[in-house]
């Protein structure tokens, strides 16, 4: 009589036994995928983190924070701080003066642009820097504002073009920040919004700023490159990778 017992103790001992250590096995599996998830989890906005943050050291003129949150000093400091070079100085229509109209007008300005240095590879899409990125500096060196942009002339306005990525479309925007240099009344200000359009032209190493549109930019024919000119004036233009970027003002 003892041994039938001894066996079936000895099963039911067996048997709660595997039951614990199936327990034990979906529990164990169970606290992994609980581990994997919370740590695909916090992998994602640290994925997220790096890569902002090897697009922002990408370009040396990505912005600290957003613009609209940076004082005229913070944004003086900034732009101070970045080197320009690659540009070009332009005769540039005028405008606030009744010489500076019609089809001939006998008045004109000039303005300079320069790309920020070490910056020949600025996105036109989502992988911007998250605060944007400065990408040209512009100086009117006339005597009136220039009639695309509409950009001042003296030595206490500084002009920066700033790319931000819009999310939404897929693409880019460009802000122009008006910079007033004062000393002790520095402050800013957005005086034009447009669409920065890629040309998707061959890639090209080293700073370039100009005012040219993306089919000025490509290789043609003189005689059709004088007659895209007689169109008007062409936009901001700068070096970017894919190729080259246009600031168009808005129609």
């Amino acid at each position: 009589m003892t041994q039938p017992l001894t066996v079936r103790s000895a099963c039911a001992l067996a048997f709660a036994v595997a039951a614990l250590g199936t327990l034990g096995c979906g529990g164990a599996k169970s606290d992994r995928s609980d581990t994997t998830a919370a740590r695909s989890s916090s992998a994602q906005p640290q994925a997220a983190n790096s890569v902002a943050a090897t697009a922002a050291a990408r370009q040396p003129g990505a912005l600290p924070k957003p613009i609209d949150q940076m004082s005229g000093d913070e944004l003086y400091t900034f732009t101070h701080g970045l080197t320009f070079s690659g540009g070009q100085e332009r005769q540039r229509r005028c405008r606030g003066e009744a010489a500076c109209r019609g089809q001939q007008p006998t008045r004109s300005t000039r303005i300079r642009v320069d790309a920020v240095s070490g910056e020949d590879s600025l996105s036109a899409g989502p992988s911007l820097p998250p605060n944007g990125a400065v990408a040209v500096r512009s100086l009117n060196r006339g005597q009136v504002a220039d009639s695309m942009y509409g950009m001042r002339p003296g030595a206490n306005y500084e002009y920066y073009l700033i790319v931000l990525s819009a999310p939404q479309s897929g693409g880019a925007t460009w802000r122009l920040e008006e910079l007033t240099t004062t000393t002790g009344s520095r402050s800013h200000r957005s005086i034009m919004t447009g669409v920065f359009k890629g040309c998707n032209h061959p890639y090209v190493r080293g700073a370039r700023a100009d005012f040219k549109t993306c089919e000025e930019a490509a290789p043609v024919r003189q005689a059709s490159f004088r007659v895209m000119q007689g169109r008007g004036e062409s936009p901001i233009w700068v070096g970017c990778e894919v190729g080259c970027c246009t600031a168009d003002p808005p129609t």
